[in-house]
């Protein structure tokens, strides 16, 4: 009986095309080895058939029945996908458990940058996607973190934001109870970063305002940047829906000491927080301060004294093999350190110049 009402009604198609789709799926669903969901009536079919003879649908219309959704975006270097589960007016939640206000939110400028190929600093085509992370301190007044002072804690936390959001300087802000705060949207420029380096195996970037998501705890250097629990742990959800969400590597995640650049002396650190002791492995992210940094091995930058103490006195195994492969790219070259350097430094400042041009936000940190 199924299969002459099936027959019926796709007589009552006239396009071919229409009618070989309908015959296809109203046979493939009568011979699904599972029970339909809810029990067809001829009135569902009939609108069907309307709806295929105006070509604005494939299948019949059945209660408790959707199209499957497009699936979310997985990331290619990130085994679990995450997405936005749910979005309110002041918040919105990530399917790993994630709630992120929009409450201090505000807008700003679009993505647009060009990085460089590692090999010959070949700018690329423009790009508007977030290429890695920023982790900052927001080097705000800290108050104890005590019941007793809870009144005095959000004040100080909404004075935080209220600055933030004035300025744009971050996208994201973890609060010291674990709140995430977007201030930002990820697609937008926020002004984390200043003059900046950093480089992965195949790219190079230069101003990473335009290029990284800035993300910042509500912790001070002074303060030896004691997190809280729910900061660490927000911090690695918030991590891990950012690398899913835009497939950014786990190199590309890295401190504002690693990449803040001063051109003025061609020194790195001109900015320090999170010099040591930021938790990589509980945001579950490998490299870190081991990784080298490009501001010394690919444009000659240099540190001093300062810096060193900045990091604790001992330097990064980064720093090292920076200089170490620094020194031998002057080798191979057959000329002195400090005029390969000299070289180096000079690219930069073009790179730099032509990164400029090509967002128009300069270095605005």
């Amino acid at each position: 009986m199924q299969d002459s009402f099936i027959e019926r009604s796709a007589a009552l198609i006239p396009d071919e095309v229409l009618k070989l789709r309908y015959l296809r799926w109203a046979f493939g669903r009568r011979d699904a080895p599972k029970a339909p969901p809810a029990r067809y009536s001829r009135f569902a079919w009939a609108v069907c058939t309307v709806l295929l003879v105006s070509n604005q649908l494939v299948c019949p219309v059945t209660p408790n029945l959707a199209l499957p959704a497009a699936p979310p975006f997985t990331s290619p270097s990130r085994s679990g996908t995450i997405w936005i589960a749910e979005q309110h007016a002041s918040y919105f939640l990530y399917s790993n458990g994630l709630q992120v206000r929009t409450d201090y939110q505000t807008p700003s400028t679009r993505r647009a940058y060009r990085a460089f190929s590692r090999a010959g600093l070949v700018p690329s085509v423009q790009r508007s996607i977030p290429a890695g992370i920023v982790y900052h301190t927001t080097e705000s007044l800290l108050l104890p973190f005590e019941p007793d002072r809870n009144r005095s804690l959000l004040a100080t936390r909404e004075n935080l934001l209220d600055n933030v959001r004035r300025e744009r300087s971050y996208n994201f802000v973890i609060d010291r109870f674990g709140q995430v705060f977007r201030i930002v949207p990820a697609d937008e420029v926020a002004y984390h970063a200043g003059h900046s380096i950093w480089a992965d195996a195949e790219l190079v970037y230069c101003g990473l305002n335009e290029s990284f998501i800035g993300v910042s705890f509500e912790a001070r250097t002074a303060e030896a940047y004691d997190l809280t629990a729910a900061q660490i742990h927000s911090g690695r959800l918030l991590t891990d829906a950012l690398r899913n969400l835009y497939g950014i590597p786990a190199v590309d995640c890295v401190t504002h000491a690693q990449v803040s650049v001063n051109p003025a002396n061609m020194h790195i650190g001109f900015h320090t927080d999170w010099a040591s002791r930021f938790p990589f492995e509980k945001l579950g992210l490998t490299g870190g301060y081991d990784t080298p940094l490009a501001a010394i091995e690919l444009f000659g930058f240099e540190y001093d004294d300062h810096f060193l103490q900045a990091i604790g006195g001992v330097p990064w195994k980064g720093l090292a093999a920076a200089e170490e492969q620094l020194t031998r790219n002057a080798e191979k070259r057959g000329v002195s350190l400090r005029s390969y350097r000299t070289l180096l430094q000079q690219q930069y400042q073009n790179i730099r110049r032509e990164s400029n041009e090509s967002t128009g936000n300069g270095d605005r940190a």
